[in-house]
């Protein structure tokens, strides 16, 4: 097993268990920024394993 695919999954799972909780309890503005929020968190996301990816090569 690759070590990229479980941290892909693992932080994909964290963030949508996240992000269906704010959504939850969000108000219509605040889920307009959630959105936002949502999209660039998961782009850090995906340079952090990036980044860890590259270190185990």
């Amino acid at each position: 097993m690759k070590m990229k695919s479980v941290i892909s999954g693992v932080s994909m799972g964290i963030a949508a268990g996240t992000v269906i909780y704010a959504i939850s309890e969000a108000s219509s503005r605040e889920k307009k920024m959630l959105k936002s929020r949502t999209g660039r968190a998961l782009r850090a996301m995906g340079d952090v394993v990036d980044g860890i990816s590259m270190m185990m090569k």
